[in-house]
């Protein structure tokens, strides 16, 4: 995320003020694909400096031979594997995230291989800006699919990691809300394309009729 963070003020012309349209969205944009980032290394933090290590030193104070030693530390490899959502029951997660790290690695290289302008309304502009809008809705696409994950009964056996990812990462339920509202306009879409074919139908009946 600080490579996100700080690629925007070493553009020219790329002030926060200006009126432009297209720069007020790559702004929401980076902010979402810089949070995410940022969560995913809190959480991570979290599990592995916090949890896992405190649990490590609590059961390190029975340990009475090599052999405990070697079955408590196994023990805390095999946890920190699952909490960071690497482990063998872990893997649907994993993927998506995977996939997050692609789509926010490329929004990062076609921010900085294109250039941003500036016209002589005081308009700016970016060179790479459709490019970006796509990667940021595959972004946002793997982003809501991970909430999904997180909700389905399938997340049994990781629910208590994943969970706390997705609680810090839709902590105002933004994300959330955008899969709500696009399933109510596919929800609307749908309607209107029934309601089409019935009336389609309906006039073709009657001018057979005829």
């Amino acid at each position: 995320s600080s490579g996100i963070n700080a690629e925007w003020p070493l553009r020219p012309g790329a002030d926060k003020k200006s009126g432009s349209a297209q720069l007020r969205r790559l702004q929401v944009c980076r902010y979402e694909v810089a949070q995410c980032l940022h969560t995913l290394q809190i959480y991570m933090t979290h599990q592995l400096h916090n949890i896992s290590w405190h649990e490590l030193q609590t059961a390190l104070q029975t340990v009475t031979s090599i052999s405990e030693l070697q079955q408590v530390h196994e023990t805390y490899l095999s946890m920190a594997m699952e909490r960071l959502l690497l482990g063998e029951t872990t893997k649907a997660p994993y993927e998506i995230i995977l996939k997050i790290f692609k789509h926010v690695t490329s929004f990062l290289n076609l921010l900085e291989s294109g250039s941003f302008d500036r016209d002589n309304r005081d308009t700016v502009t970016h060179t790479n800006f459709e490019k970006l809008m796509q990667r940021h809705k595959d972004f946002k696409k793997q982003t809501i699919f991970i909430l999904k994950v997180a909700e389905s009964s399938n997340a049994a056996g990781y629910k208590p990691y994943i969970d706390e990812f997705t609680l810090r990462l839709d902590f105002n339920h933004y994300y959330q809300s955008q899969a709500s509202t696009k399933r109510q306009s596919l929800a609307g879409l749908s309607s209107i394309s029934k309601s089409r074919l019935t009336t389609n139908t309906i006039n073709s009946t009657t001018n057979s009729t005829h």
